[in-house]
Formats: C-alpha cells, structure tokens, sequence
C-alpha cells in the first residue's frame, strides 16, 4: 500500500535539499520528491504566466542544486534538448505534463548533424514526479492542448548548468544554446523564450 504524498512549501523543500549531503545526495532527493508533493500557493512569487510561451523562474541557486518553476500554458513545449550529464529531478504542482525522450543517432559534431528517435514517454502529475533517465538524457517537455488547463512544475538541477544542446528533428540539426530566466526570486528579468530551432 503506498504512503500519501506530504504537501511540503517550496521553502521548505529547499532547506531539505540544502541539508542532503554530497555522498547520498542523488538517492536523498530521488526519495524527497517521491514522498511529497509541492504546495501551489507556495510557488506564487515565482509564477509568471506568458500567453504564448513557457517561463523558467529561478527560485533557488548555489554551487550543487538549482531549483525552477516552470509555468506552462496549454499547448506549450519546450526544445529537445539535454542537460549536460547533469541529473534532475521534476514535479507538477498543477496540472500535468508528457515527457518524451530520445536516442541520439549518427551524430556528427563537426557538422553539428543527427537524427532523433522517439522512445518512451511519461505523464507527470502531482502523484507521479520523474528523474531523468541518464541512460536516456535528451527530452521533451510537453503541455498538450488535451490536458485542458495551465501547468506548473519544479525542476531540480545538479550540478546547475548554463547552457545545453536543443535538437531540431526537422532540420536533423542540434545546436548549443545559453539557457536564461523570465524571473530570479521573483522578479522579472528576462525577455520571452524563443524558439532556438526556428534560426537553425
């Protein structure tokens, strides 16, 4: 019989981050996110909603761990991209979202060339929060039109990375791009995302 979620503040899962300790840290989070879910209202500092667009706001930073809300509208998804072989770790506190992920084939670096394949995928929700597959590292985060409503979700970053490879599946392409905020701590800071394949 599984225990029922925690609904812990964002605060409040922070300081547990903050406590883990670097040799058990991956295991200690991986249990934290399972065991709880985020408190919604506890996010609303850092939500910024855009109407055609997802945001990314920073909520936390320091040398091992980020911590963003990501606020989706329906419809939204974010590039195809990797995370510089660094783990995370996500969790929706409204709404729910499809991961998607991918193998990468016949890489070429010198031409910056590859093709993508659709392997398994998987719907968060509050009761379902995911780490990513480090067998499987390149993904898609996706709002579909279908779920009916807004998402907000907290990802977990670390070690935090500044920039990561997006993939344009229709151009067989993948690119480097530097990763940026809407807002930090709340406060706006950014301009709206755009698209890094729509250029490539």
């Amino acid at each position: 019989m599984e225990m029922p979620l925690t609904t812990i503040p964002i605060q409040d899962l922070i300081a547990e981050l903050k406590s883990f300790s670097s040799e058990t840290f991956a295991d200690d989070v991986t249990k934290l996110v399972k065991g709880h879910e985020i408190d919604r209202e506890s996010l609303d500092p850092y939500c910024h909603f855009l109407d055609n667009g997802y945001t990314r706001n920073l909520i936390h930073k320091d040398e091992r761990v980020e911590v963003l809300a990501l606020c989706w509208q329906p419809g939204n998804v974010s590039s195809i991209h990797n995370h510089r072989d660094q783990q995370c770790w996500m969790l929706v506190a409204e709404g729910k979202l499809e991961n998607q992920n991918y193998l990468v084939h016949d890489r070429d670096e010198a031409r910056g060339t590859c093709r993508l394949e659709e392997t398994s995928s998987l719907l968060i929700t509050p009761e379902n929060p995911m780490a990513v597959d480090p067998e499987e590292p390149v993904h898609q985060v996706r709002n579909l039109r279908e779920f009916g409503g807004p998402a907000v979700s907290v990802h977990i970053y670390s070690n935090p990375f500044s920039t990561c490879e997006v993939y344009c599946p229709d151009k067989g392409i993948y690119r480097d791009i530097e990763l940026s905020y809407w807002s930090k701590f709340g406060v706006r800071v950014g301009a709206q995302q755009i698209d890094p394949c729509a250029d490539a």
